[in-house]
Order: C-alpha cells, then sequence, then structure tokens
C-alpha cells in the first residue's frame, strides 16, 4: 500500500515541535527555579531581619521587669512591708509602699507598661481602674502588694503562671491573649529574691514575691512586622501558634482580621502557616489563610510557641518569570503553527492537480520540511553539552551530535541502545541510578555527576526532564549534560590561591610581630568557636575566618620597636598603632572576598557604647561578625603574654570581659564565649606561652 507523503509531513511536524517543546521545557525550567531561589534569599534575609526585631523586643520586656525585680532597694522594702504586715504595725500607709509605687510608676512611664491616658497621680494599689498595660509588685502568694494606677486585672491563667514563677523561681510569661476591653496583651513576670535571707543562709535565695508586666503589644510589637522589607504589596510577616491541631493567628492580618481573631485547623490542605510550624526554616509554596498561593518561610523563637511566617504572593512574585515563558511557548507554538498551515494549504492545493504536480509539490514540502528539521538538528548538534532522550527501559531515543562524537559512533547508530552498551556498564550504572527516580515520581531533578569520557574524568551538570506523551506515567526522559569541569576546577584553584595568600601575608606579619602568630592563629580558632555557637550561617564563619586571619596585616606598616616595646606606650605611640586597622583595609582593599571581610576587619575596634575606633560607631550599626572578632581579639589578646606582661588565666579574662560587656563587647557574643570556653580546657595554658625576647 502507498503511503500518502502527508503522513511524513506531518510526522516530522510532530516530531520538530516536541523536540522544540523539550527545548524550550528545560530551559524555561532552569529560569524559573533560579527565579524561585532569587526569593527564598529575599524572604529569608526579611523572616531573618523581623525575627531579630521581634526577639529583642521580648527580651527588653524582660529586661524591665527583670532590671525592678533585682532593685536591691526594692528587694528590701518588700521584705520590711511583709515583715510589718506580720506585725501588723500601725494604719498608716508605710513610706516603703510610697516608694514602691513611685518606683513602679516612674519605670511604666520609661518603658512602655503604661496605657495611652494612664493618670500619673499616685492612688491606692487596691482601686481598680480597666487599662491595658501596667506594672505591679506581688507577694509570695500572688497577692498585689502595689501597682500602678489602673494595673489590669489578671485572669486565671496568668494567675496560674505567676504562681509557677514564685514557685520556680525562673521567669515566665502570659503568652498573648485578647483582655476584657478585647485588646491583644502580654504578660512577663520575673521572682523577687530576699537578699538579706540570702546572706544569711550562704547563698540560698528566699523568693519573697514577683514582678508581673502586662504589655498592649498593638503599639509595641505588631509595628515591629511590617517595619522595612519589601517594595511589593502582597508580602505579609505573621506571627502564628498551634494549640491542640488549631493555628491561631497572633497577629493582625492583611485581610483585615485582628489579633488572635483567625483559627484554621492544623491539617487544612496545603497550608502556608501548617508548613511554617512543621517546617521552621523551610521554603515552599503553599497557600495562605485567603487560599492564595505563596511563596513562604518560617522562623521558630525559642521558648515561645511562636512561628513567624513571611510570605508572598506567588502571582506577584513570578509575574515576569511567568510572562517570560509565555511569551517562549507562544512565539514557539506561532511559528509552528505558521508551518503547519503552510503544509496543510500546499497539500490542499496539490490535491486537485494531476499526480505528477501533486509529487513535485509535495517534494518540495518534503524539502522545505527537511531544511526545518536539519536546522533544529544543527542546533541541537552545535550544542556542546550532551543532549538525549531515553524511554523507561533506559533506551536511547534521540541524540545529539556531541553525545555521538563523545561516543565515536553515528548518531542513527546510537538509537535504541542502552547507555550502558554505547559508553560501558559503569556509566550506565551511575546514568540508570540518577533516572530512576525521575521516572518513578515523574519529577524533574537536576544533579552532578562524574564520568570518565574517554580516559578522562569529567563533571556534569545533569537535568533530567520526566516528558508524558501517553495518558499515564512517564514515557521517556529528556537529559542534558554540561561539563563544568572547568569551572570547578578554575573554583579550586581560586580557593588554592586565596589561602596561599593568606598564608604568605601572615607569614609577613609573623616576622615583623613576634606576638602575632600565635595571635592570629588563636584568634581564629576562638573567633569560630563563637560564631558556631551563635549559629551563624557558613558563609558568614568563612568571613569571620578570612577577617580573623587578616586583621593583623596593617602592623606590618606599624614600627617594629612600638610593636614589642616592653614599656607603656605613649599616647603618639598608641594612636600609631591604632592606625593598624585602616593600613589592614587599605592594603586588602583591592582583594575580591566572599562575605563582609572588609567590613569585619574595618570593624574589630569598634565598641557597643560607641567608644571605639574608626568611626566610633555603636550597637546593631557594628556588624555581628566584628562584635565576634572583637571580643575573640580582646580574649586572646588578655590570655596570650605581650611584650609588656604576661598572659592572665582564662577565668580572669572571661570575668573582664564579661565587666566590659557593659560598655565595649555584645554581652551575647560575651555569653557565647563562656560558653565554648568551658568545653576548651586547652585555651587554659595559652597564659603560659613564653614571652619572645625584644629586638
Amino acid at each position: 500500500m502507498r503511503k500518502n507523503p502527508a503522513y511524513f509531513a506531518a510526522s516530522a511536524l510532530v516530531i520538530l515541535m516536541m523536540v522544540g517543546i523539550f527545548l524550550i521545557s528545560q530551559y524555561a525550567s532552569i529560569e524559573r527555579e533560579r527565579d524561585l531561589q532569587d526569593w527564598q534569599v529575599k524572604l529569608r534575609l526579611i523572616a531573618d531581619t523581623r525575627y531579630e526585631a521581634v526577639d529583642n523586643w521580648i527580651e527588653t520586656q524582660y529586661a524591665v521587669v527583670r532590671h525592678l525585680a533585682e532593685n536591691g532597694s526594692l528587694q528590701l522594702y518588700l521584705t520590711q512591708l511583709l515583715r510589718r504586715q506580720s506585725e501588723k504595725e500601725g494604719k498608716s500607709e508605710p513610706a516603703q509602699l510610697t516608694y514602691l509605687r513611685n518606683l513602679l510608676i516612674a519605670t511604666a512611664d520609661r518603658t512602655g507598661f503604661k496605657s495611652p491616658g494612664d493618670a500619673t497621680s499616685q492612688i491606692r494599689a487596691n482601686i481598680v481602674t480597666r487599662h491595658n498595660s501596667g506594672l505591679a509588685l506581688v507577694d509570695a502568694t500572688g497577692k498585689i502588694i502595689v501597682a500602678t494606677p489602673g494595673m489590669p486585672e489578671l485572669d486565671d491563667v496568668t494567675v496560674s503562671t505567676l504562681m509557677k514563677v514564685l514557685s520556680t523561681g525562673k521567669r515566665d510569661n502570659r503568652d498573648i491573649y485578647l483582655n476584657s476591653a478585647d485588646v491583644p496583651v502580654m504578660g512577663f513576670m520575673f521572682p523577687v529574691f530576699d537578699i538579706q535571707a540570702f546572706k544569711k543562709n550562704n547563698g540560698h535565695a528566699e523568693i519573697t514575691g514577683a514582678i508581673i508586666g502586662i504589655r498592649n503589644i498593638d503599639t509595641g510589637l505588631f509595628p515591629l512586622l511590617k517595619s522595612g522589607g519589601l517594595s511589593t504589596n502582597t508580602d505579609e510577616t505573621m506571627l502564628v501558634r498551634a494549640e491542640n491541631d488549631i493555628i491561631t493567628y497572633l497577629s493582625p492580618l492583611a485581610d483585615g482580621s485582628s489579633a488572635l481573631k483567625r483559627q484554621l485547623a492544623m491539617n487544612t490542605a496545603n497550608l502556608a502557616a501548617s508548613y511554617s510550624i512543621e517546617h521552621p526554616g523551610g521554603f515552599d509554596i503553599r497557600r495562605d489563610y485567603a487560599q492564595n498561593e505563596v511563596l513562604v518561610t518560617s522562623r521558630r523563637f525559642p521558648g515561645l510557641p511562636w512561628i513567624l511566617v513571611q510570605k508572598i504572593n506567588t502571582q506577584e512574585a513570578m509575574r515576569e518569570s511567568d510572562s517570560h515563558q509565555r511569551f517562549l511557548y507562544t512565539s514557539f507554538l506561532l511559528a509552528m503553527f505558521v508551518i503547519a498551515a503552510t503544509l496543510i494549504a500546499a497539500w490542499r492545493h496539490g490535491s486537485s492537480i494531476k499526480e505528477r504536480t501533486i509529487a513535485h509539490e509535495l517534494a518540495i514540502k518534503s524539502s522545505q520540511l527537511q531544511t526545518q528539521t536539519e536546522l533544529l538538528n544543527s542546533i541541537t548538534d552545535n550544542i556542546t553539552d550532551y543532549i538525549y532522550l531515553i524511554n523507561t527501559k533506559h533506551r536511547i531515543m534521540f541524540a545529539n551530535q556531541s553525545l555521538a562524537n563523545a561516543a565515536g559512533v553515528k548518531q542513527e547508530d546510537l538509537l535504541d541502545k542502552t547507555i550502558s552498551a554505547v559508553f560501558g556498564p559503569e556509566i550506565g550504572k551511575k546514568i540508570k541510578k540518577i533516572s530512576e527516580p525521575v521516572i518513578e515520581n515523574g519529577k524533574a531533578r537536576s544533579t552532578t555527576v562524574s564520568i570518565e569520557i574517554n580516559g578522562i574524568e569529567k563533571i556534569f551538570h545533569t537535568t533530567l526532564i520526566p516528558l508524558l506523551f501517553g495518558k499515564e506515567g512517564t514515557d521517556c526522559i529528556l537529559a542534558m549534560l554540561h561539563d563544568i569541569t572547568e569551572l570547578q576546577e578554575e573554583q579550586r584553584k581560586r580557593a588554592n590561591l586565596m589561602q596561599q595568600l593568606v598564608s604568605t601575608l601572615m607569614k609577613a606579619v609573623d616576622k615583623h610581630d613576634p606576638f602575632c602568630s600565635e595571635h592570629s592563629d588563636r584568634t581564629v580558632t576562638v573567633a569560630l568557636a563563637i560564631g558556631r555557637a551563635m549559629d551563624l550561617q557558613e558563609s558568614d564563619l568563612e568571613a569571620l575566618k578570612m577577617a580573623a586571619n587578616l586583621a593583623n596585616i596593617g602592623k606590618l606598616m606599624v614600627p617594629k620597636e612600638i610593636l614589642t616595646k616592653v614599656e607603656p606606650l605613649s599616647d603618639e605611640e598608641q594612636e600609631v598603632l591604632k592606625h593598624h586597622v585602616q593600613y589592614s583595609v587599605e592594603i586588602l582593599s583591592g582583594l575580591e572576598f566572599d562575605g563582609p571581610v572588609l567590613e569585619t576587619i574595618a570593624q574589630r575596634s569598634e565598641y557597643m557604647d560607641g567608644s571605639g575606633y574608626p568611626k566610633g560607631l555603636q550597637g546593631d550599626e557594628i556588624l555581628l561578625t566584628a562584635r565576634i572578632l572583637s571580643v575573640a581579639n580582646a580574649f586572646v589578646a588578655m590570655v596570650c603574654s605581650r611584650a609588656y606582661r604576661p598572659g592572665i588565666s582564662v577565668e580572669s579574662t572571661l570575668d573582664k570581659l564579661l565587666e566590659e560587656s557593659k560598655t565595649r563587647y555584645d554581652r551575647h557574643v560575651v555569653a557565647a564565649l563562656f560558653h565554648v570556653a568551658e568545653n576548651n580546657a586547652d585555651w587554659s595554658d595559652w597564659h603560659k606561652t613564653t614571652i619572645p625576647p625584644t629586638a
């Protein structure tokens, strides 16, 4: 039976369209994945920023009640009041009570534990006024001794939590709840100890009462969830918690829902909040409380049942990416439609003329189709990447010229053969291992695989895309292998070169300052230990390590006689020595580093109170890596011997750093150093290092 030439033309067109769709799908998939990774970085950065702001706010509230509870006058007067009550002395209000009331009022005015419109006049503690914020001092039975005017009433859960604080002697909080005025508030509690009993009982403290602060979080906490961030219309930060498989949205929502007014079941399908609770720190595409598809990431608060959820609508985030994909598909399909329409028109026209004319016309159209096919083959064959199609039995359905060249055979000889038959069982086993998961779950994947081609070991970035031709299962896999051997080798060489450069610079510093060699190595050790204890990301740890290694390079510009001088340095010599920080930055400014290496070195000598140099930065203006390097540098400098003094013990050094954490050093960093120093016994021998003789 003679076959219709139109059948061959249609078959070639289908193949052409399939291969084109394969290539465009692969390219579009890579582009979309890159866009999702960019949004993952952006959302995590915003989540970290707002998590830190909320965490600092919580600690600030605890600091207020703790400062009151540890106030010596408050502890003493409370003890005296309790003794006076037990002895039933007098009927007039004691002076201690007046002092305590004024102390609470002044603290509330200063710290925000006061509702707008509260009267500042002193009133009796037993007069109830409905407000949303306040401070109170209670005795060991939970009875209020004195409170700020209009101190909110304590509900049963708050009282129960307060009794727990009085029994355990540990701070606690009443989690966010709606008070009787339907206003979201939160309670913070801290025990008060009898300082006189503490001295008499050989350090065993007796709990005499507690400080409780109720705080309106509408104006204090919730605004922190909206500060700064992305310039978008749909990004939103929320606080949620899970109770008995029910998710409560603690903060106000973008749809107008008030705090604690919206609840959803934990098992709600594809819910972003459920995912955030079960996978804190993860990133995924889910649906929010309004069933909008969103990109979401989260952070968990230690010690609190809260999860910070950061999200943005997928439609807004991926609008540009989706538009680009639609353009690619539309352009390709339009081109295929034009080609198909041309072929159909030619076929219909040719059917009305004689057989010879039909044959002639079909030959022309066939030639055009062949040209198109050759063009597509030319494109795939001139791509240096290896491109092939395999079916579920791992047999090759299509291969480009690059793959045929690597195998040393013709393209047509590859068809219907397995990878093992072409390249050997070892390579076939590797390809089969990465292909089987794609066949089983029908999901695309990208991975890295090492393959020996023609006796040369190469590393390929491999992308595998499942393609469905039938109604069930995956019919075949489109695979693209991109050679990244040279790229990885260049990255390795760059890392080695940087390490060699650091080693060379450190040798130069060692020769110039005999005290710097051990100092730099030990500073790196201490800084990395602190960074890991504070859960720094790997990229920040690498930047911290590089900065600690190179921080003293500027000493090459300082006269050696100043570095090795035994007597105290003069003011002029101190200024010269201080300038080594700027020298370090100037020397290293021409190098390209991954991460804030230069900034960390430049800020190493800045102090939390702004008294440092060179710019007088203070507080959070100083990078965390710089604050860690500052503490590590100071620790090693005090423990190790110097030209003008011997080293001091680790214990004395830690005490000195703790004392200066009020002015110079970050108390969180010092606390982390305390923790890691306990587990590093070999540090205690550093102060025994022999002081090298001066020149």
